[in-house]
């Protein structure tokens, strides 16, 4: 009776002692453990390309991940994880503002941490289970980068965390924290690597602060990463930092698939590992979630525009009205010097006028158009219209052509034979994935190729108009590859010489 007394005399105290040591346990400071920065714009997820959002256009995502051991505590042999296990998400917007000027915020949080009680034998309080982190502003200023798809982008993200959300929850530093970004990009078809260079300022934590954790303060950060492909594409990216108070080196590296099915949904996973010992560098990461863009369509084109490469406008100038026959009773006039006009004019004597003929210096046949039996003719002429039998098509993220292209050589040839047709408009199209505006540069610079490759031919400048429409207008469904690569092509409008009053294009008919 006597020992059973002293022994729980004994595991009373030892209780009692476990306790008083526990609550001796050095509270932390306040610091935020997180190391990534998620991109809210456009380029890869975990860095920035340079690159803006059009103005009007909306980026919204929604992202939650896993770090494991992403706080340790050197303790000999021994390094034990404070923070073992950390589920964080984040929520971004991104808004074009400007051509040049993006905005951003974000607005993260701790859902749920835990890690090994430190309180008993290192004197370390535990953090909270969760909390509210620190909100994010950021403005990014574009420097560099023009309509064209594969142009170089640069520019300038400058953002502040606000000291709010839990103290308690390592989710925030002490006071305002800044961060400068120097961004660039550039996009080569299917590949688009990224650079990302800046300074990350905050207050310093030092390590007397709470013994046997390693401080944090100031970083020289740098980054680089690479995306390969379009509406699902692979993308890996590598991340450093330097801290220079501290003398460590950390880093991570992420890869990952985002795959945007149709718009505006874009889904993503990642998932890479953590190097060096600063605080918020984990053994590994794993991150998912979707995002939203909404862009802004651009403005509808002209009403008077024909899409449609097989229509046309009516020639000018028009049937030759016959004189009336002269009457029996009076001689008839003498018959004037007749003025050959080109509408009249049979060049290589197969008897097609030029007017009908798409192939003028080689003797053909009605049926060819007046083009010789053996080929199959690309143009064919009428007294109504000019039709191109073929068009021009890209690969994928293409914007050069394939090599020589028939139908443009015979396009040239027949315009600068019939000086009638005034004017072609080049005419661009995309197929349906990626964003609109890049749908819309990719769209233009195909169309500038076109109007180079007949510029190179001899067809004068004044003659050509170069469009870019996107994926507005697909010939086929963008649910199918074959649909797509119909929809990846150039398109020719040509207007005819009328006269003033009739200069007016009739607008395509509703499908």
């Amino acid at each position: 009776m006597h020992r059973c007394a002293v022994g729980g005399a004994a595991l009373g105290l030892l209780l009692l002692a476990s306790s008083a040591r526990a609550q001796d346990a050095t509270p932390l400071p306040t610091f935020s453990l997180e190391r990534l920065d998620p991109n809210p714009g456009l380029g890869p997820l975990a860095l920035g390309n340079g690159e803006l959002l059009a103005p009007g256009a909306v980026r919204v995502s929604l992202m939650a991940h896993y770090q494991r051991s992403p706080l340790r505590i050197p303790n000999g042999l021994l390094e034990p994880s404070l923070v073992l296990s950390r589920t964080t998400g984040v929520v971004s917007l991104a808004v074009g503002v400007l051509s040049w000027l993006e905005l951003q915020a974000q607005l993260p949080g701790v859902i749920h941490q835990s890690g090994a009680d430190l309180s008993t034998s290192l004197s370390i309080a535990s953090p909270s289970r969760s909390g509210l982190g620190a909100p994010r502003i950021a403005a990014r200023l574009g420097l560099l980068g023009t309509s064209a798809p594969e142009a170089f982008h640069l520019a300038l993200d400058l953002d502040v965390r606000l000291p709010v959300g839990g103290s308690g929850a390592l989710a925030r530093d002490q006071g305002v924290r800044g961060q400068g970004r120097l961004m660039m990009g550039k996009r080569w078809g299917l590949v688009a690597p990224a650079l990302e260079l800046g300074v990350l300022l905050r207050r310093a934590v030092s390590g007397s602060d709470v013994e046997r954790i390693n401080g944090v303060g100031n970083e020289l950060r740098a980054g680089i990463g690479l995306t390969v492909g379009y509406a699902l594409r692979a993308e890996v990216s590598a991340l450093g930092a330097y801290s220079w108070r501290q003398q460590r080196v950390s880093g991570e590296l992420l890869g990952g698939l985002r795959y945007a099915p149709v718009r505006p949904w874009e889904f993503f996973a990642l998932g890479g590992a953590g190097l060096g010992s600063e605080p918020g560098s984990p053994r590994f990461r794993v991150l998912a979630g979707l995002a939203l863009l909404f862009d802004k369509p651009p403005p509808p084109p002209p009403e008077d525009i024909v899409y449609e490469i097989v229509q046309g406008l009516p020639r000018a100038p028009a049937e030759p009205q016959l004189e009336p026959e002269p009457t029996p009773s009076e001689p008839p006039p003498p018959e004037p010097a007749r003025d050959v006009s080109v509408t009249e004019t049979d060049t290589d004597g197969d008897g097609v006028v030029d007017v009908l003929n798409a192939c003028i210096h080689e003797q053909g046949t009605r049926e060819h158009g007046g083009c010789p039996e053996s080929s199959d003719p690309l143009v064919t002429l009428t007294r109504e219209r000019l039709v191109l039998h073929g068009q021009v098509f890209f690969e994928v993220g293409a914007t050069t052509l394939p090599g020589r292209s028939r139908v443009l050589d015979e396009v040239a040839r027949v315009l600068l034979e019939h000086p009638e047709v005034e004017r072609v408009v080049i005419e661009g199209h995309t197929d349906a994935e990626g964003s609109s505006t890049s749908n819309q540069r990719l769209s233009l610079a195909r169309a500038e190729a076109v109007r180079d490759y007949l510029l190179r031919k001899g067809v004068p400048a004044h003659r050509l108009d170069a469009r870019g429409l996107g994926a507005r207008r697909p010939a086929s469904s963008n649910g199918t590859q074959s649909g797509r690569g119909e929809n990846r092509r150039a398109e020719l409008l040509l207007i005819l010489g009328a006269p003033a009053s009739d200069r007016s294009i009739p607008a395509t008919p509703p499908q």
